[in-house]
């Protein structure tokens, strides 16, 4: 299965903050819309990067930052450092990426043009739909191994 076909799924809303906001806001909002992550755009609404649960522990709460009078932009992990993936991209892939980079949120983009982005519980959720398929295919089989009718 390709990322595509997740981002196909999903309402897919890309949930965003400008990069002058304060991270006070930031954290709102991640509360609001409960997640846990949030694209930041620039003023001409070009992707500036990203703000993750992670950046804010990491990088605020540890040198006790005034969340009222720092903007997200000093906490996020900006575009250049971002790790993306594409729509072609398989979901082992992207779990790959995700887990090797210990990373729970993969911005996926064409070209330069955001799509959406895919979480790791995204991920997961494939994978047990596909694991559960599997186990019933292979009961079923067990119970008919030749696939005749019974009478």
């Amino acid at each position: 299965m390709k990322i595509a076909e997740i981002l196909s799924e999903k309402k897919n809303e890309i949930y965003s903050v400008v990069d002058t906001a304060m991270l006070c806001d930031v954290i709102a909002e991640l509360n609001v819309k409960n997640v846990g992550s949030l694209m930041v755009l620039d003023s001409s609404g070009e992707v500036a990067g990203i703000v993750t649960e992670r950046d804010i522990l990491k990088k605020a709460c540890p040198k006790h930052l005034d969340s009222d009078s720092i903007s997200v932009s000093a906490v996020m992990t900006p575009r250049e450092q971002l790790i993306v993936g594409t729509p072609e991209d398989t979901i082992s892939y992207a779990m790959n990426v995700m887990t090797t980079k210990r990373v729970r949120h993969l911005p996926i983009f064409k070209n330069e043009t955001l799509l959406g982005i895919v979480s790791i519980g995204d991920i997961v959720k494939i994978f047990l739909e596909q694991s559960e398929a599997e186990v019933k295919k292979l009961r079923e089989h067990i119970r008919n191994p030749y696939g005749i009718n019974a009478l």
